[in-house]
């Protein structure tokens, strides 16, 4: 006859393949052989984990990247994205972003123009996108887009074509800017103080003339 004796605490999770025939030690117990897509809870339990959605994609998906955790303190936390020539950091389940502006309009063509008041950006830089409603959002949501052009102070054109999709009917989120942004004054730069002379050395002995520099 066998007997079925039931395992109510989990508190020590996966065991090492080694410790797989260790019944005399306290760990064998209290573990799981294989404990897959659970938490374990710290009285003991385990339950289900949570599940996942996309927040994004990377920046560069042509190119290798990793996901770094961060801790910077106990309520601070991040995922750190590295890339090819790039960091971008995430936490609360998404980027961490700038201010987030209002889309008035998005054209169709093969490099979509966007409307956004006073955007501030420049030819090169990275834009998150979401909120865009009906088909264009399909395309152009969840995604980070390359500025290809500053039309004006309102205008620009991203790296997405929108030639297919239907007629921009909106989009929810984001303030407009009454103004212009502030301009960015970066910060100056010293330039390398000059090397100096190396310092007259005596060695002793002879005249005073046997000096050289090192």
């Amino acid at each position: 006859m066998t007997v079925r004796i039931p395992q109510v605490n989990f508190s020590k999770g996966e065991l090492a393949p080694e410790l797989y025939g260790r019944f005399d030690v306290d760990a064998w117990q209290a573990g799981l052989r294989k404990a897959r897509n659970v938490v374990v809870m710290k009285y003991g339990g385990v339950t289900k984990r949570p599940g996942t959605r996309l927040v994004g994609t990377v920046l560069n998906p042509d190119q290798p990247t990793r996901l770094i955790p961060f801790q910077f303190s106990i309520t601070q936390a991040f995922a750190l994205e590295l890339g090819q020539g790039y960091m971008a950091p995430c936490a609360d389940g998404g980027r961490v972003l700038e201010a987030e502006q209002s889309i008035t309009a998005i054209t169709n063509a093969a490099n979509a123009q966007l409307t956004i008041a006073y955007h501030g950006f420049a030819s090169g830089d990275r834009i998150a996108i979401s909120g865009v409603a009906g088909g264009m959002g399909q395309v152009l949501n969840s995604r980070t887009w390359t500025v290809t052009a500053v039309i004006n102070a309102n205008t620009v054109a991203i790296n997405a074509d929108t030639t297919a999709c239907p007629a921009f009917s909106g989009c929810t989120g984001g303030t407009p800017n009454p103004a212009p942004p502030p301009p960015v004054i970066w910060p100056s730069v010293p330039p390398p103080a000059a090397t100096p002379e190396p310092p007259i050395t005596w060695y002793g002995g002879g005249l005073g003339r046997n000096r050289q520099r090192d």
